[in-house]
């Protein structure tokens, strides 16, 4: 599926990731970014790891923590109201 975030476009694919990696977002600047999340998480693990790539795709330069915290802030919220996909 191609999205588009902060101006620019990723293809946001669902597959296997190798190691320990829920999900993956390409540089702003590659050529045909992709963003990536692991196939075998659900629900509200699902949800985290799509928001936190976004926010990375959103804002490449904001650091990790800020990633984090924000994303599980805005998961926990959706999940709350009954976001289910």
């Amino acid at each position: 599926m191609r999205i588009k975030v902060g101006g620019k476009y990723w293809d946001l694919i669902f597959s296997k990731m190798k190691g320990k990696y829920l999900g993956k977002c390409d540089a702003p600047h590659i050529p045909e970014k992709k963003i990536k999340i692991s196939k075998d998480i659900e629900g509200k693990e699902e949800l985290d790891t799509l928001l936190h790539e976004l926010l990375h795709a959103a804002d490449w330069w904001k650091d990790e923590e800020w990633v984090e915290q924000t994303a599980s802030e805005i998961a926990t919220v959706l999940w709350r109201l009954g976001w289910r996909k």
